[in-house]
């Protein structure tokens, strides 16, 4: 695959940044693009500067009052414009979001067509965020309207770009709120694409910028005292850094952080559909997802069976470049190579147990790329760093228990709290556990389901605030009240 490999898609008129409606080459650090599967350079964009992070936050406060005044059936046609314009460029996107994220094709279509879907679902709530009345009297009327609640800054991942930008900035322009969205360093290509495509659809100017840069210009962007909200979507650790930087402004902020999802299985489970949801679930895009369920916790009785099961499933797994399609692409970078590897080696050293993979793969077709095979360590003990920190790679730990509390006490086990599964038959086991598992999300008899239009978030170390479905569209309205105080009628 890497012998003469020809990409499907044209860079050359992509600007590194999108301010004020125009296109812009960047003012800093120039950084090469590098395919995970092929390692090789495919593209170069360049930072934004300190003054073009101040001037994307001008242009956004600049253009909240139209767009704040635009009416409401007109943003919902603009987004929903913009929905058709990513629908219809879905090819050459998933292409770029496939070797830029080094994720299989079919995986980073279905992220392409979620962002389309995002600008649709919210295109449908912009007429519908109505205000209420209060009864206060007859001699006083309240009520409350839902305005936008300003500049909004969107600082977004390296694994899911195109998909966690329209989650944000979706809801954001409905509100009619305005936007200036940092993709992370390893990954802007789709978020520059879709500012442009923002800017055919009819975004006014300056509605909808996007600039790229590491740490240095999220942090900037964050405490910027034109932004209102900041959402960010990453690391706890860096997630701790966003929310200091807001704290300048004050400006609101909706995190969604790590996770050590655990997915609890029952005897009396199907093992074959939990063996397919556990290894889905850690599995998916190399495991480099913060909802992956990489903690399987089960009952004494059924483990080996279980294990056995997904065991075979991971040996299984097709590895490859990601436009062959594949079932698992490479890890996203050499510095997340190191800590997946630093896990298991750890891991290995401890004399955990490894019942498959736990080494390099080595893909053929793609001799240099960064593939790590599927990997699952059995038993493990709860105090283990690898069955407490979140590694983001294709590493499943798998831990027994006997009754219910002991495996309620093991869910809740770590700083965590994403999401949860369970396996089971009993709809008693199954509404406990939903009640009492610290997570903001619970998937019963099916691990990562539901779509885009249920609430997602996490409690504890994963983070603050919701976002999908109406929920979604809370921090990016402001609530005014107001009390009009009229008197008797003479």
């Amino acid at each position: 695959m890497t012998a003469g490999l020809q990409y499907p898609f044209d860079l050359g008129s992509l600007p590194d940044a999108v301010i004020g409606g125009i296109g812009h080459a960047g003012g800093g650090l120039s950084r090469q693009l590098v395919d995970p599967a092929a390692r090789i350079s495919f593209a170069e964009v360049r930072d934004a500067s300190l003054a073009q992070v101040d001037h994307s936050a001008f242009a956004a406060q600049t253009a909240l009052r139209l767009w704040a005044d635009t009416p409401p059936a007109r943003r919902a046609q603009v987004l929903m414009a913009l929905a058709d314009l990513i629908a219809s460029q879905a090819d050459e996107l998933t292409a770029v979001e496939c070797v830029n994220v080094g994720k299989p094709l079919s995986q980073a279509r279905r992220d392409v067509l979620r962002a389309a879907e995002y600008f649709r679902f919210y295109a449908g709530a912009c007429d519908k965020l109505n205000g209420d009345t209060i009864p206060l009297g007859p001699d006083q009327t309240a009520m409350t309207l839902l305005q936008p609640v300003g500049v909004t800054a969107h600082i977004l991942p390296w694994n899911y770009p195109i998909s966690t930008l329209a989650r944000g900035v979706a809801p954001a322009l409905a509100a009619g709120a305005t936007v200036v969205a940092k993709p992370s360093e390893l990954t802007p290509l789709s978020t520059l694409m879709v500012a442009k495509l923002a800017l055919e659809a009819g975004v006014p100017d300056g509605a909808f910028n996007a600039i790229c840069g590491a740490g240095e210009v999220g942090e900037a962007l964050a405490a910027h005292p034109n932004v209102a909200h900041v959402t960010f979507t990453g690391s706890t650790e860096t997630g701790r850094r966003v929310m200091q930087a807001a704290s300048g402004p004050v400006a609101g902020v909706t995190l969604e952080l790590g996770g050590k999802s655990p997915v609890m299985v029952w005897p009396d489970a199907d093992l074959d559909a939990a063996a397919e949801g556990v290894a889905r679930g850690i599995f998916f895009n190399a495991g480099q997802v913060c909802a992956a369920g990489s903690r399987l916790l089960c009952h004494a009785d059924i483990h080996d069976a279980l294990v056995d099961r997904v065991v075979q499933r991971a040996r299984a797994m097709t590895m490859g470049h990601g436009l062959t399609d594949p079932d698992l692409g490479p890890l996203i970078s050499e510095a997340q190579f190191a800590r997946v590897e630093g896990f298991v080696s750890r891991a290995m050293a401890d004399g955990l147990t490894c019942a498959t993979g736990g080494q390099r793969a080595h893909v053929p077709d793609c001799p240099q790329g960064l593939f790590y095979e599927p990997t699952v360590f059995t038993r493990v003990p709860e105090t283990c760093d690898i069955a407490q920190v979140e590694v983001f790679g294709p590493v499943l730990i798998t831990q027994t228990f006997e009754t219910e509390e002991d495996a309620l006490r093991l869910a809740n086990g770590t700083p965590f709290g994403l999401v949860a599964g369970i396996y089971t038959a009993d709809a008693g086991h199954a509404m406990r556990f939903a009640r009492r598992v610290e997570a903001g999300q619970v998937f019963v008899n099916g691990f990562l389901q539901g779509g885009d239009t249920v609430p997602f978030g996490g409690v504890k170390h994963s983070g603050i605030g919701r976002e999908k479905g109406v929920s979604g569209l809370r921090a990016y309205l402001a609530e005014k009240s107001i009390v009009l105080s009229h008197g008797e009628l003479s």
